[in-house]
């Protein structure tokens, strides 16, 4: 159950969670998942939000001995779940295509992981799923068109680097996304198939910088897109479950020892093709560490012990992504 972040709604079964009570800590005594993902619809006052976070975390170190990942996708700009859709008055900065033409885009930038890192603290939030990584290479992308810091490989690398730091520094894990690069792509993948032609070695040349960076300055988790590029994998499958990009790419060759998670396993590159039983046994096949928003929570959970009961999946890969989880929270002493 560490190896997934879901919303609370998906693991108390309530249409919308604004507290937590007897029905979260009955579903976290069944289902101590690693973490829970929070939206604006969550969101209703700064009092709320603090004591709603620290009731769930009491519940985990109670079931566990271990906190949870309380998350939200808050990048500034147009995607900021507290800044720009909830009730609570924070900071509103703007896009990142905007900060990179600033002159004072590196002061800027570390403004930006700063202030936001600050106010989710503050707020209980202990793993933002920013910054950015992507290089807009393709000028028709409109998926992160604005939300990139745009065309250049090297700023761009610079930039989330220094967002990354800043929202680490404040005491908030930082999350690149959306590896190996949603900048090159073409199509929606939260409509559908998503893909980039590109071979590895062009990746290498562009898309990829960033997260190397990322990765030599310490970032703590890294997510992937479901990006398909057939000409490294030779097929159609998304990278969230291709073992060549998960660990041949990321893990192996980029030597990143962090967390590996998923984009939301709901949109439509996923579900539209996959169950959620057999996405998850795909994507842990791969070599992913956190499966984020599976479409349907328990039958993925389900997925994964029943793969293991099998042989489908080795209990040591289990282990394998289990161990990062623990140790991550076991860094962060000032939440237990």
């Amino acid at each position: 159950a560490q190896m997934f972040i879901i919303t609370p709604e998906a693991l108390t079964g309530y249409g919308t969670v604004t507290s937590a009570g007897g029905a979260t800590k009955e579903a976290l005594e069944k289902y101590p998942v690693g973490g829970l993902i929070y939206f604006a619809k969550n969101i209703q006052s700064k009092e709320q939000v603090i004591e709603m976070t620290g009731i769930q975390q009491q519940y985990s170190l109670e079931r566990i001995g271990l906190p949870l990942f309380i998350s939200v996708d808050e990048e500034g700009g147009s995607v900021a779940r507290v800044a720009n859709e909830s009730p609570i008055s924070v900071k509103h900065f703007s896009d990142m295509a905007s900060i990179a033409a600033d002159p004072n885009a590196l002061s800027l930038a570390g403004e930006l992981g700063d202030e936001i890192g600050s106010y989710l603290k503050e707020l209980g939030f202990n793993l933002d799923f920013a910054p950015v990584a992507d290089v807009l290479t393709n000028p028709d992308n409109t998926v992160v068109k604005r939300r990139s810091f745009g065309t250049d490989a090297v700023k761009t690398a610079e930039l989330a680097a220094e967002v990354s730091k800043h929202l680490e520094g404040q005491g908030v894990y930082s999350c690149l996304k959306h590896f190996p690069g949603h900048g090159a792509t073409a199509g929606d993948s939260h409509k559908g198939f998503s893909y980039t032609d590109k071979t590895l070695d062009k990746l290498r040349e562009a898309e990829l910088i960033p997260f190397y960076e990322g990765i030599a300055s310490g970032v703590s988790f890294v997510m992937v897109g479901h990006i398909s590029a057939p000409n490294i994998t030779g097929d159609d499958m998304p990278a969230t479950l291709s073992k060549i990009l998960v660990t041949d790419v990321l893990r192996k060759e980029m030597q990143f020892d962090g967390i590996i998670i998923t984009d939301a396993m709901n949109m439509g590159a996923i579900c539209s093709l996959y169950s959620s039983r057999e996405a998850a046994k795909l994507a842990v096949s791969a070599g992913i560490d956190m499966i984020l928003m599976p479409a349907d929570f328990k039958a993925a959970y389900e997925g994964l012990l029943e793969a293991v009961k099998e042989g489908a999946i080795d209990e040591e890969r289990i282990d394998e992504s289990v161990r990062r989880i623990v140790e991550k929270k076991l860094k962060k002493s000032s939440w237990m």
